[in-house]
């Protein structure tokens, strides 16, 4: 496996576990099966993940925050790490798609 390939699913575990984190489960999903499918050089996984990245309610308008009925908390920090994983993943996985298309 290439180290982009190695490195694209370990970026996508790393956001999959924040994701779960604030509860953010349908988009962790989504980017673990993704994973998956890509460790087992599913050509599918690629074009999957990169699909979650167009349009409204897309990945990219994601923000981490938790609620507990009456106040809503964000964590700037949190919100930093997956902006960034959200960018070095797309970058990545561009990187990585077929070249027969």
């Amino acid at each position: 496996m290439s180290w982009r390939v190695v490195t694209l699913t370990k970026l996508l575990d790393e956001a999959a576990a924040l994701l779960r984190a604030y509860e953010q489960t349908g988009w962790a999903e989504w980017l673990a099966k993704d994973a998956m499918r890509i460790r087992s050089r599913d050509g599918y996984g690629i074009e999957h993940l990169l699909s979650a990245y167009g349009g409204m309610g897309s990945l990219n308008d994601v923000v981490l925050q938790r609620s507990n009925g009456v106040e809503v908390t964000m964590d700037f920090n949190d919100n930093e790490r997956f902006s960034k994983l959200r960018s070095e993943i797309y970058e990545l996985a561009m990187t990585c798609r077929p070249t027969d298309r």
